[in-house]
């Protein structure tokens, strides 16, 4: 067996350990144990480098996600009640069309007593409040837009 694959199953049996690696191994000669032996520094230094690394680079990695993870909270927390008045004016203002408004001739001459009823004042209460909210928020961001830019440049 090729040097190399003694040190990976070298490698293999320091990480499951010997009982699994035994019986693959038992069919080699002596000289090849020797070998392995005389390599055995050379790979628990390698290998306590390599559980070393991947420690170190798991540990970056759940960092950077935990922060991303806090970003996104942050963004949706903010966020969040803009995204609910635009679903909320969308659809108000789709079954606004269908229930108090329909596109028919007869939806034309019952829209004057449609416009009454509960549901449509609803609708339209929601519809008028859901776009007033939305203008007011794009006048939020474009002050902080605004603001941001002016700290830069100056």
């Amino acid at each position: 067996m090729p040097r190399r694959f003694k040190k990976i199953e070298k490698a293999i049996e320091k990480i499951i350990g010997k009982s699994e690696t035994e019986s693959i191994s038992s069919n080699e000669n002596e000289n090849d144990n020797d070998v392995i032996e005389n390599e055995s520094v050379y790979l628990d230094d390698e290998l306590q480098n390599i559980v070393h690394n991947s420690d170190f680079i798991l540990e970056r990695i759940y960092n950077i996600f935990s922060h991303i993870q806090n970003i996104f909270k942050f963004i949706f927390s903010v966020s969040g009640i803009y995204l609910l008045w635009i679903c909320l004016h969308y659809f108000a203002s789709h079954l606004y069309v269908k229930f108090c408004v329909p596109i028919t001739v007869t939806g034309f001459f019952l829209s004057p007593f449609m416009t009454a009823t509960p549901h449509c004042q609803g609708l339209r209460w929601v519809i008028y409040n859901a776009a007033n909210m939305i203008n007011n928020m794009w006048i939020v961001c474009g002050t902080w837009v605004c603001s941001t830019l002016l700290k830069i440049n100056t």
